[in-house]
């Protein structure tokens, strides 16, 4: 007994599709706000820290400056890094 096997022309609809590419830029585009979002809760939890500390040992002079100053540091240095990013992508 012999066996034929029988090929069928496969059309293109029974062709695996391939799934399309994400359009270029659109995932940097939505990352941006949700950094924005993740260092602004970062900025609050530390002046937060820093205020709580403060206030624990009410040894330390004026609270709300050490807080600020502290905030102010992480403000600043977050803007030196965003600066040098700019710079280097032109």
């Amino acid at each position: 007994m012999s066996q034929s096997t029988s090929t069928s022309p496969q059309g293109p609809a029974s062709a695996p599709q391939q799934p399309t590419p994400p359009p270029a830029g659109g995932g940097a585009a939505a990352l941006l706000p949700l950094l924005v979002l993740v260092f602004a809760l970062l900025v609050l939890i530390i002046g937060a820290g820093l205020l709580y500390v403060t206030l624990a040992h009410p040894s330390l002079a004026m609270p709300l400056t050490v807080a600020v100053a502290g905030v102010t540091v992480v403000f600043t240095i977050a803007g030196v890094i965003a600066a040098f990013i700019a710079a280097s992508r032109r």
